[in-house]
């Protein structure tokens, strides 16, 4: 009997031990799950508190706080000193009168021009100025005329406003996507009120101006907005595994989500997406931006300037996978296309005729090649995105400039 129970115990011994192990394993990334967590949270929290380096403007929705000065900190290695300057822009000090001699270029745009991420020096405005000078076209000064969450609608504004008064001769517009969508509507993208312009036939009517101060939000209000994941069957780890999954592989994503390993997810396009398919406010969205490029245009050469538009793609224009993952995500027909937009904004240019700079073909060699043009942990450029988007704008620009004649 003894040898019996023995045997029973060696028998069982094997088992338990696995068992025992497994559960030591699932507790060990439950922990780590929820650790990971914690740190997500204090870390945004910690953002919060600093001071966003932007204020009201009646006209404008928001601007730059000049003299502002913040670092920005964030995974893959950035760790970078934004500073405005005392006209409110990224950069060094530039004065509103031409220095004699010298050409200027001004860059508008969103996060992408003003460099979210980004080394002021790896900035499409700092190469493009350094591109420009071996293009024989020094001495140049390339303006950063940036701002975060900008659309076209403000971008027109900011140069009617204040970019004019720098004397550029030419003024490159970074254009995004989500500008279609943040052109009509009064809310922007980090839900600040906004301009909104209305087509009366074919002008531009500005609709709510002055705008209204929003109410202020103080810095623990901010703080609480961000909280921790909510447990999936009482495990962050498998509510932080449903996310990941349905970002990076929806089919496995829904799969697991039958057996209830991971919260069911029904994702739908935001309207902004639609850009690339099929939504009710598209066409809207192209009339109104339509009218925009066609006013800024206006606006620049009225000021004996020329207008360039530098595309700034989505990743998954670029990637494939991406845009595999996409449509899968999000169960797209095939009425979307990831060459939508760009398709219609050619035309768009084409008609205007301004010239359009496309920067995707590099942008997809150099993903092939193993130099990620996009953060992986963010949607935005990284310094080889910059380089390449300064470099598909320097031919169109320098045309613009005529460096090849006497100068301005």
């Amino acid at each position: 009997m003894t040898g019996t129970r023995a045997r029973l115990l060696r028998w069982l011994a094997g088992p338990g031990l696995a068992l025992a192990s497994t559960l030591v394993c699932l507790l060990a990334i439950e922990g780590w799950a929820r650790m990971s967590d914690a740190r997500r949270v204090s870390q945004q929290r910690q953002r919060l508190r600093e001071s966003p380096g932007v204020r009201f403007h009646p006209l404008l929705g928001w601007d730059k706080v000049p003299g502002h000065t913040h670092r920005a900190q964030r995974s893959e290695g950035i760790d970078y000193l934004f500073r405005y300057n005392s006209h409110g822009l990224r950069g060094p000090e530039w004065a509103y009168q031409r220095p004699a001699g010298t050409r200027r270029v001004l860059v508008l745009g969103d996060s992408f021009a003003e460099g979210f991420f980004t080394s002021e020096e790896g900035t499409v405005a700092s190469v493009l100025e350094r591109r420009l000078a071996g293009q024989g076209c020094a001495p140049c000064e390339t303006i950063n005329g940036g701002t975060a969450a900008y659309s076209t609608d403000q971008e027109y504004l900011f140069y009617c406003e204040e970019g004019r008064r720098y004397g550029a001769a030419a003024v490159v517009l970074m254009f995004y996507y989500n500008d279609l969508f943040y052109d009509i509507v009064p809310v922007g993208v980090n839900g600040g009120p906004k301009p909104l312009f209305a087509l009366s036939g074919d002008e531009l009517r500005l609709t709510n101006t002055p705008l209204v101060a929003p109410t202020p939000v103080s810095a623990e209000e901010r703080q609480m907005r961000v909280q921790p994941q909510e447990p999936w069957h009482r495990s962050v780890a498998l509510r932080l595994l449903g996310n990941r999954l349905d970002e990076t592989n929806p089919r496995l994503d829904r799969l697991l989500a039958r057996v209830g390993l991971v919260a069911p997810s029904m994702p739908t396009p935001a309207e902004e997406l639609t850009v690339f398919g099929v939504g009710e406010r598209v066409p809207e969205m192209w009339r109104v931006t339509h009218a925009l490029l066609r006013e800024l245009k206006r606006a620049v050469e009225a000021d004996g300037a020329r207008l360039v538009v530098l595309y700034v793609p989505v990743v998954f224009e670029v990637d494939p996978r991406e845009w595999e993952v996409t449509r899968e995500r999000y169960r797209l027909g095939r009425r979307w296309s990831p060459n939508k937009v760009f398709d219609k904004l050619a035309a768009v240019c084409g008609e205007l005729e301004i010239p359009l700079a496309d920067p995707r073909e590099a942008l997809r060699r150099a993903n092939v090649s193993g130099h990620a043009p996009y953060f992986r942990s963010d949607f935005h450029w990284n310094e080889t995105g910059h380089r390449i988007g300064a470099e598909a704008a320097t031919p169109f620009v320098a045309a613009a400039l005529n460096c090849a004649g006497h100068g301005p």
